[in-house]
């Protein structure tokens, strides 16, 4: 019977992790993909390249304040609990993203209707800051010894499969029977997926790890203990959420626009082969997370970064062509790519840091990175393909981050051997890189 129970325990808290992550990168995701709409609704422009650059545009300004959303909702997973942080977050975010679903275009409002979208975004931005970063921590310390990167890689499945909803919403709504308004409805369901994951929520467990913290132990401000105790910590994940950035919105929302803009590809087609990337991406990270905690976490993530930096430019030169098989085969290949570099890192990332301040250090850090380089991360590609005028230029930002991530790998090591009160989380990341 006990065992039944701490079973059922265990679905739930992974269900509560996993769902929330899933609902949140199907919000940004959808946005992404129902740019070129969101475009022609908010920004009616005569210049195309123009009113597609101002969508993207809101789409990074989402990302603003998600430090600031950071700092609150690390405070709170701190003081009060990784449970109540997540339950808070999860209302909060959906419920700007279903309001998105109601604001009317700019042939109604006028300048009033980009406004509220910013608006919407920036809200969103804030709230879902920590969610990601939140579900991680709270699967990780859930985990037991030894399996920590497949717990910890659940959270970046759950963002493929919430980019692959939201392709399938695409494919859906865009459907030649549908009226020209229902793309509004695929905004609309995060409302009623938001409330059953809050329910879910406030009826699972907190985590092992968090218990176990005393009252003592809880830092007045846990983000200050976090610079001053783990700079390098902070550092380092910041570069990483730059890598990521790059992986994610380069591969899973700028793409879709990339091929449908300059290869005449369908939006429909295109989110389709973006749906069966992102099906590799998310059954190949559970499978690599698991060798990632036989032979170490570092050693993948290393192989990935390094598989990224040289076939980078290859892939682009495929989807450059603007064949479908082998748009579809360089895409693949790339999810890939993705799925080895990715599987690992957020358990590493997460165990970078001391449970008294892991939500502020870790939250932070990530979403500073994630703000700055990752939501514009459409907007350099689209720049860069602007002005130089060659299709395969996104990649060099690939390439780019991918040095940026080796580099970041090796401040984080420098990292590990410093950060105080750490024992049992460094003993254990030691024992996976031998």
């Amino acid at each position: 019977m006990v065992n039944d129970m701490k079973l059922s325990c265990s679905n739930k808290a992974l269900l509560a992790g996993v769902l929330g992550t899933t609902l949140q990168w199907y919000d940004f995701a959808i946005f992404g993909y129902f740019a070129p709409i969101i475009a022609a609704t908010y920004f009616p422009n005569g210049n195309h390249f123009a009113a597609l650059l101002s969508a993207f545009g809101i789409f990074a300004v989402g990302y603003l304040l998600a430090p600031l959303g950071s700092l609150l909702f690390g405070y709170i997973g701190d003081h009060y609990g990784r449970k109540k942080a997540l339950s808070l977050s999860i209302l909060a975010m959906a419920i700007p993203t279903a309001m998105i679903s109601i604001v009317p275009g700019y042939h109604i409002l006028g300048i009033t209707a980009p406004i509220l979208i910013t608006l919407l975004r920036v809200i969103q931005g804030f709230v879902a800051s920590s969610e990601f970063t939140g579900s991680a921590i709270f699967l990780v310390e859930h985990a037991k010894s030894g399996k920590k990167a497949f717990y910890g890689c659940l959270t970046s499945s759950a963002y493929s499969f919430g980019a692959i909803l939201a392709g399938l919403m695409v494919s859906l709504f865009t459907a030649s029977f549908m009226p020209d308004w229902a793309w509004r409805l695929s905004f609309a369901v995060a409302l009623i997926a938001g409330l059953l994951i809050f329910f879910l929520r406030i009826h699972v467990t907190e985590t092992p790890e968090y218990q176990y913290i005393k009252s003592n132990e809880k830092h007045k401000f846990p983000f200050s203990a976090a610079l001053k105790e783990a700079p390098y910590a902070i550092l380092g994940v910041i570069g990483i959420a730059w890598l990521t950035g790059i992986m994610t919105f380069g591969t899973y929302v700028f793409t879709v626009t990339y091929l449908h803009t300059y290869f005449n590809v369908s939006l429909s087609l295109a989110t389709l082969i973006i749906t069966l990337s992102l099906g590799c991406d998310a059954l190949l990270e559970p499978f690599i997370a698991i060798l990632a905690d036989r032979i170490g976490l570092l050693r993948v993530i290393k192989f990935g970064m390094i598989a990224l930096l040289f076939l980078s430019i290859p892939i682009f030169y495929l989807l450059s062509l603007g064949n479908v098989v082998l748009i579809t085969i360089g895409m693949v290949l790339m999810a890939i790519l993705i799925a080895i570099t990715y599987a690992p890192l957020n358990a590493y990332m997460v165990l970078l840091f001391p449970h008294q301040y892991r939500y502020s250090g870790f939250g932070v850090a990530f979403n500073v990175g994630i703000s700055l380089f990752g939501g514009t991360t459409p907007l350099v590609m689209l720049w860069l393909i602007n002005k130089t005028g060659n299709f395969i230029s996104p990649a060099w930002y690939y390439v780019f981050g991918a040095i940026i991530g080796l580099v970041s790998l090796v401040v984080c090591e420098h990292s590990r051997s410093r950060v105080p009160a750490t024992q049992s989380v460094l003993t254990y990341s030691c024992e996976l890189q031998q």
